[in-house]
């Protein structure tokens, strides 16, 4: 299993879209297991995620660890081929990328009270992702052995910190104040 792999093809970023193809990676990356395990702890059918596995396995996502002869039945296992996976900046530019952050940018609108315009919120959310991408990239460049387990918020931490090292991230809060209003009355409060 590799640390970090970055996607840097649509078609791969695509397979990230789907709920269940992500709690699908989450378990495999905390181990090896059988399809039928997964339909178990997903509670969904073992034809889905057959499906998703056949998807993720396609893609470099997943990889077979091993084989298991039960009875007549051969049963693969399979685990993660990275611990993390980094959707590259310069897919933030795509139409696929920005059609599902319009959708984002709608239901936060509508669960946050957000007093904006969805293009503009959607706008400010591209840019961000890009922002966090490209700063992720950039920590992860700097380390010097394997990650390991549990480094998530440090990780988390030093690529906020990157971040807003950013001069385009001072331009995206004073964008985000604008929209929102600086004395965050762009905020409803909730009933």
């Amino acid at each position: 299993m590799m640390d970090v792999m970055i996607i840097r093809d649509l078609d791969v970023a695509k397979m990230f879209f789907d709920d269940t193809r992500r709690r699908i990676l989450h378990l495999l990356k905390m181990g090896e297991h059988s399809a039928t395990e997964l339909a178990r702890f997903l509670g969904i059918s073992l034809q889905a995620v057959s499906y998703h596995l056949k998807l993720l396995e396609k893609h470099g996502l997943i990889e077979v660890s091993k084989t298991v002869k039960k009875r007549n039945l051969v049963e693969k296992y399979y685990r993660a081929s990275a611990k993390i996976y980094v959707i590259s900046c310069t897919l933030a530019e795509s139409r696929f990328f920005g059609s599902h952050v319009k959708d984002i940018a709608s239901l936060a609108i509508e669960t946050f009270g957000l007093k904006c315009r969805a293009e503009k919120f959607s706008e400010l959310l591209r840019a961000y992702f890009k922002l966090r991408s490209k700063a992720l990239e950039d920590v992860l460049a700097w380390r010097k052995r394997s990650i390991e387990r549990g480094l998530g918020p440090a990780l988390e931490f030093l690529t906020m910190m990157r971040m807003v090292s950013y001069p385009e991230f001072d331009l995206l809060v004073s964008e985000f104040s604008k929209i929102v209003g600086g004395d965050g009355n762009g905020f409803e409060k909730a009933a």
